[in-house]
């Protein structure tokens, strides 16, 4: 049956489609279980729209590099994927003075960049040194996240990136795992900035072996190579783990593929080149999705929409393979891949 209009396309997709509010890539590419039943490995194709210039957190502006940042780097903080509430990421522990003006940041002990030749093919472990150095970097005349990040915000910011001050009067080292940040007045939001990714840490060493292209992190992946796409590898050595003791992420293989529309992007889906297509408005597309509508009906669907979120009168959705979980997880407009599952 053809749908005429869009308002009877919209009824009949939301009444029959189940909602929710190399060697390196070689040797990780096998399927296991982990405990608590949680399925482990695989590859997952996500579509992107526009292409990354470069990997640094203080060049983080558009929408893909911030998608690509938040699964490579690793900053102070992180968002909760479900509660958007703010959680430790390599700072354990965090506390704040009564004028709401310094912030005294405890970092985990042990963790690592990713590894890497620039390291002698392996890793180094962070410090609060490592962040003084990415907070230099974020500051300086050639940084694009500057402006809505630490301007007016951190002590002696301004005048570091002015070229009047040759360090950040409000960063401090205490020792290698206590960093203060003092601002200019009480910033209620200060501890959401530290949760982006353009806020990040970086390896003097890698940035400067590197340069713009610089992708050693500290994130749940590894950038591999943008050769076809953007390929990301897990980071076995990621701290983060979920209740059963699986360590984040439960896939192997992250690749971010380019198609510029809409349109192409749907289309490689249906031809099974991607598995996730997000930022979809139905009245663009409905003519696509209307020649589809058999795979996102019946108990066991081909196919999963997704309502993302609603803005101006339009609602946007996610569409993926029914056989992933754990896409419910939003955070900060994007997907926490790192929580993904996929099932035989």
């Amino acid at each position: 049956m053809r749908v005429s209009t869009p308002s009877a396309f919209l009824l009949i997709i939301l009444t029959t489609v189940t909602f929710f509010s190399c060697e390196k890539v070689q040797r990780q590419e096998i399927e296991r279980n982990g405990k608590g039943d949680i399925r482990l490995g695989g590859t997952l194709n996500v579509a992107n729209s526009s292409t990354v210039k470069s990997y640094l957190p203080s060049q983080i502006v558009s929408a893909t590099s911030s998608e690509i940042g938040l699964h490579v780097h690793e900053g102070l903080l992180r968002l909760d994927a479900k509660t958007l509430k703010l959680i430790p990421g390599l700072a354990e522990s965090w506390s704040v003075d009564d004028a709401g003006t310094s912030y005294v940041f405890i970092l985990r002990k042990g963790t690592k960049f990713h590894a890497n030749p620039c390291f002698g093919n392996g890793s180094r472990e962070i410090t609060a040194h490592d962040f003084e150095y990415s907070f230099k970097q974020l500051c300086s005349p050639h940084s694009n996240a500057f402006e809505t990040t630490f301007r007016n915000r951190v002590t002696g910011a301004n005048e570091f990136q002015d070229g009047s001050a040759t360090d950040i009067a409000g960063i401090k080292v205490i020792d290698d795992y206590t960093l203060k940040i003092e601002l200019y007045k009480a910033d209620p939001s200060f501890l959401f900035v530290l949760a982006q990714p353009s806020t990040a840490v970086v390896s003097q060493k890698a940035t400067e072996e590197y340069g713009k292209k610089a992708a050693v992190g500290a994130g749940p992946f590894e950038f591999y190579n943008d050769d076809n796409g953007i390929t990301l590898v897990r980071n076995q050595d990621y701290y983060r783990k979920d209740a059963f003791g699986n360590r984040f992420p439960y896939i192997d293989t992250l690749v971010f593929k380019y198609f510029q529309t809409r349109e192409e992007q749907l289309n490689a889906f249906f031809e099974h080149k991607i598995d996730v297509v997000s930022g979809v408005y139905l009245d663009p597309v409905k003519q696509i999705l209307e020649q589809q509508m058999a795979d996102f009906s019946g108990k066991n669907p081909n196919y999963i929409m997704q309502r993302e979120s609603e803005s101006v009168g339009y609602e946007s959705y996610s569409i993926y393979l029914s056989n992933l979980k754990g896409l419910e997880d939003n955070f900060m407009g994007y997907r926490d891949f790192s929580h993904v599952q996929i099932e035989q």
